[in-house]
Parts: C-alpha cells; sequence; structure tokens
C-alpha cells in the first residue's frame, strides 16, 4: 500500500498541474514588470524621494540589497525546504509576503526610510519565490520533457507581464500621485490571483527526512558543488551570461533615450517588442532542448546575444533599434527559459530546492554585478562603446558552457 502511494507522488504531473505551475511565472512576472521595472522606480524617486539627487542612489542600493539577501539566503532555504519536504508552504508564505508588501507600497503615509524597506522584502520575497517555484520543474516530468515545460512557463510569464502592464497603465491614465499609488495595491491583487492556481494544485512530490542532517547545511551545500564539477560549470556559464544580459536589461531604456533618441512612447513599444519576441523565444527553443539537450540551445542562445551586442552597437535608427530589440526578446526567453530547464536536468533527487538556489546564486550575483560594471564602462568609454563591451560576458558564458557535459 505504501509503495502505491509513493508511486502515486512521484507520478509524473498531468497538464492541468504543468499549467498551474505556469501560473506562477504569470504572476511573477507583474512584480517585475510594474514594481521594478516600469513604475515602481519613477514613482519612489519622483514621488517619495521627492526627485532628490540621492534617489537613484537610494533606490539602486535597495534593489541590490535584496538581491543579496535572496543570493545568500536562496541556498539555504532550499536546503532546508528539501530536509522538511516543505517547499509548497515556503513558497506561499514567499508569495504572501511579496503580495502583501507590494500592496502596503501605495499607502500614502509611509516615509521614505519605511518605503525602502518594503521594496527590499517585497523583492527578496520575489527573488526566493522565482528560485523555489522553479525547484518543482525536476518533479513535473522526467528527462527529455523539461525544456518545454520550462519553456512554457516563462512563456507565459512574458504574457503576464503584458497583462499586468496594460493594468498598470489602464490605472495611469487617470493622472496623478494617487494614480501612481493605486498602481500597487492592484498589481498585488493580480499577483494574488495568478499564483492561485499554482497554491491549489501544484503538488509537493518530495518526501521528508529523505536527506542526511548530521552535517550543518553551510558545509553540505558546499560539499555538493565540489562534488559536482558539472554543476559547477554549469552555473558559472549561466552566471557570466546573465551578467551581461542583466546589463542590458539595466539599461536598454537609457541606451535607446541617449543614443537613438527614443521618446517616452517609445521607449514602451520597445519594451513590448521586447516581451513578445521573448515569448517567442522560450516556446521555440523548449522542443529543440529536449531533443538535443540542453549545451546546442544555450550556445546558441549566446550566440544570438553576442549578434545583439553588435546590432546594439551599430545601430543609429529607431528602426534598427526595434529590430535589434526583437532579436534581444528572442534571446532573453531562450536563455532564461533553457538554463532553468538545464539545472532541472542535473539536479538530484531530494536536492531540488537546495540546487534552485544556487542556480537563484548565480542569478542574483549576475543581476547585481552585470549593471555595476556596465554603468562603469558607460562613466569610463560612454555607453555605445560599452554595449559592445558587454559582449565580453556572453563570449566568457559560452567559453564555460562549452566545456560542459554535452549530455
Amino acid at each position: 500500500m505504501n509503495v502505491n502511494v509513493k508511486a502515486r507522488e512521484r507520478a509524473e504531473a498531468g497538464k492541468g498541474e504543468i499549467f498551474a505551475w505556469c501560473w506562477y511565472d504569470f504572476a511573477n512576472s507583474a512584480f517585475v514588470t510594474v514594481v521594478i521595472t516600469v513604475v515602481g522606480g519613477v514613482f519612489f524617486t519622483q514621488s517619495v524621494c521627492a526627485g532628490a539627487e540621492w534617489a537613484e542612489f537610494l533606490w539602486g542600493t535597495a534593489l541590490s540589497a535584496s538581491a543579496a539577501v535572496a543570493m545568500l539566503a536562496g541556498p539555504m532555504l532550499g536546503r532546508w525546504a528539501d530536509r522538511k519536504a516543505s517547499k509548497k508552504p515556503l513558497l506561499i508564505w514567499l508569495t504572501l509576503v511579496c503580495v502583501g508588501t507590494t500592496a502596503l507600497l501605495g499607502l500614502p503615509r509611509w516615509g521614505v526610510a519605511v518605503l525602502t524597506g518594503l521594496v527590499v522584502a517585497a523583492n527578496a520575497a520575489f527573488l526566493l519565490g522565482e528560485n523555489l517555484v522553479a525547484a518543482f520543474l525536476p518533479e513535473l516530468a522526467p528527462p527529455g520533457k523539461r525544456g518545454r515545460i520550462s519553456a512554457y512557463g516563462w512563456g507565459f510569464g512574458y504574457v503576464g507581464g503584458l497583462a499586468s502592464l496594460g493594468l498598470a497603465l489602464w490605472i495611469l491614465s487617470a493622472g496623478g500621485d494617487g494614480a501612481a499609488r493605486k498602481v500597487f495595491p492592484a498589481t498585488a491583487a493580480f499577483m494574488l490571483l495568478a499564483a492561485l492556481p499554482t497554491i491549489l494544485f501544484l503538488r509537493e512530490r518530495a518526501q521528508p527526512g529523505q536527506l542526511s542532517v548530521t552535517e550543518p547545511d553551510g558545509k553540505v551545500i558546499w560539499n555538493t558543488l565540489r562534488a559536482r564539477p558539472d554543476l559547477r560549470g554549469l552555473l558559472s556559464g549561466l552566471g557570466l551570461s546573465l551578467t551581461g544580459l542583466s546589463a542590458v536589461v539595466g539599461f536598454a531604456s537609457i541606451y535607446a533615450t541617449k543614443e537613438i533618441g527614443f521618446t517616452l512612447e517609445d521607449t514602451v513599444k520597445l519594451f513590448v517588442v521586447l516581451q513578445l519576441a521573448a515569448v517567442v523565444g522560450a516556446l521555440a527553443t523548449g522542443p529543440w532542448q529536449d531533443r538535443s539537450g540542453a549545451r546546442p540551445v544555450l550556445l546558441g542562445a549566446l550566440g544570438l546575444w553576442g549578434l545583439v551586442s553588435v546590432g546594439a552597437w551599430l545601430s543609429r535608427s529607431a528602426e534598427s533599434f526595434y529590430a535589434v530589440a526583437a532579436l534581444a526578446g528572442l534571446g532573453m526567453g531562450w536563455l532564461q527559459s533553457a538554463g532553468r530547464a538545464a539545472v532541472a536536468e542535473i539536479t538530484p533527487e531530494g536536492q531540488q530546492g537546495e540546487v534552485f538556489g544556487l542556480w537563484g546564486f548565480a542569478g542574483k550575483l549576475a543581476g547585481i554585478v552585470g549593471p555595476v560594471v556596465f554603468g562603469w564602462l558607460a562613466s569610463m568609454v560612454g555607453l555605445r562603446e560599452a554595449v559592445i563591451l558587454n559582449g565580453v560576458w556572453f563570449i566568457l558564458g559560452a567559453w564555460i558552457l562549452w566545456g560542459v557535459d554535452k549530455r
């Protein structure tokens, strides 16, 4: 009887459960699109900080601090979730923290210090939740099917980003500071409703007590990295690649405005092009990854990012830059979806939370280093030259990934 129950618990997920898992990507994209990328930064610097000279620095510091929290806590929380077989309860708790703090951002009673703390808490919860929901991927399907499932989630997530952006723009059309404040509780409600299918229907297949607890978690995580050169190589290659990608995402609108002459309306259109192309990039490469393995797919994505770097450097017109943005969107969906699936393919049974915590560590470190290095390069040699130099990250990532076992 127990054997049959265990077999059912580990059975491959059905289409309904996979779709429920994809909804979390849909919900998550609302936060990163509206709160971090489009509305939150402008609201924080202009309304909360009243346009002070230090406003942008404080916003960047809050994002970096939250990324550092998630980077350091991710592997430990993942290891704890593996030992307790509690990925789902922890995911629900992090979702509620992110939703709650996002809603609170819209209240007019807070000062700068409290708003900064809320941003750190919301973004850290978002980033840690991103690790945990990805840790379910190895449980949803056997090897050879994870590429397309990761692609379904990532592609659906970009659709969620567009839908939440449409909601935010509709609210903002009323104008005024009050309209901007209403965006945050509306986005929080959007996230909670979109995450409900995941909360209600995603199953926890892990079993408690499978892992040894005789050693401290930190030592176990370190030993995992020492014993797995394939994992080290994959995470290093992905980390270098995502360093370049994070710089492009962080400075795309600035580059478009200063170097190409885009208006605010042009920049919104550019963002839509990026999102739509990213959907195509994710969905088109998932089946290819399941057939051919991760390495050729990842190397192909990095080759495309090399073209994006050169294209952005050469671009002098809005028309050509839209074409570059479409290629960047393809590469963004392609690389991010394929990277998540590649990690899932080499994750040992019972270590999903730990390994995807390490995946999150690499990604969050990239998100800190990439924009800082790009900003330094831009101040030294100019934006246009920084774009072409940023392509070195993709070359280094490809070099590392080339040496990873092709399986």
